[in-house]
């Protein structure tokens, strides 16, 4: 059986505010469920999406309903830090203390808002270090989504063995697949991508901000509405990291090497 789990990450105020709502109404309305990460800070500076809309703004302080009701309804919630850009264009120049403080701040202004704690962590830019795995196993997240690679797994750097499962992509962002494509090239592409799921589990992830490109949000949902009409299953993250947790799981040494054309290195799972 194919089976998708959504990696839906939100970076920037517009990605928030536009984008989530509308992929809310589209998961709920299909009854598939997803799983999503909320940068709960600054946006920041740096990255072309924050160049066109705007720099430095409160993301998830400017309209705290939106996070309040993906929890509501139902939806897998996590955090993806708390000033995304800073960490996804800084992360090797930040000081561990700085690390320390952005997680457990993410995490207390989540919990303040909703009323619960974060299920997941997801870094920027799939981008790690060791002090980065060390605060996100303090944490006790029930799960961690970093890295691309194929199949969960505990994350080891520099001879240490981390607790928090790692629960990898194992397909390109989709804002990397889509690229700049035109609403019919769209189409063909999440065509594609049906087509090359394998069976057993597929994590997709996406930058929430798709949600606001009519181009490629409309290929996008009839992408959803094929699969469910094919009997793909969709599940989130966290109901992986439950399913897998009885499973004698390896763990894999973390790396940085470069994917898919994104910009820089990113945290890779080594089979070494």
């Amino acid at each position: 059986m194919k089976i998708i789990a959504l990696k839906i990450y939100t970076d920037t105020l517009k990605a928030y505010r536009d984008g989530v709502p509308r992929l809310l109404d589209t998961l709920n309305g299909l009854s598939v469920g997803g799983s999503f990460f909320f940068g709960m800070g600054s946006e920041g500076t740096g990255s072309a999406v924050s160049k066109i809309f705007g720099q430095g703004k409160e993301i998830v302080a400017s309209a705290p309903g939106i996070l309040r009701d993906a929890s509501r309804r139902g939806q897998d919630c996590g955090v993806y830090g708390w000033n995304p850009q800073e960490w996804s264009l800084r992360l090797q120049k930040l000081k561990d203390t700085t690390i320390e403080a952005d997680i457990k701040r993410a995490i207390e202004y989540f919990t303040r808002r909703t009323g619960k704690r974060p299920n997941g962590f997801a870094a920027p830019g799939f981008r790690v270090s060791y002090f980065s795995l060390r605060v996100v196993d303090e944490s006790h997240f029930k799960y961690c989504s970093d890295t691309f690679g194929l199949y969960p797994f505990f994350p080891r750097m520099s001879w240490k063995t981390f607790d928090t499962l790692q629960i990898p992509s194992n397909l390109p962002p989709l804002e990397i697949i889509l690229g700049k494509a035109g609403e019919p090239e769209a189409k063909s592409l999440l065509i594609e991508l049906g087509n090359s799921l394998h069976s057993g589990l597929n994590v997709i992830p996406l930058n929430s901000i798709i949600a606001t490109l009519p181009q490629i949000y409309g290929p996008f949902c009839e992408f959803l509405l094929r699969s469910v009409q094919e009997g793909v299953k969709f599940i989130n993250l966290n109901t992986v990291a439950e399913i897998v947790d009885s499973f004698d799981l390896p763990s894999c040494e973390v790396i940085a090497s470069r994917a898919f054309g994104m910009a820089g290195e990113v945290s890779m799972q080594s089979f070494e």
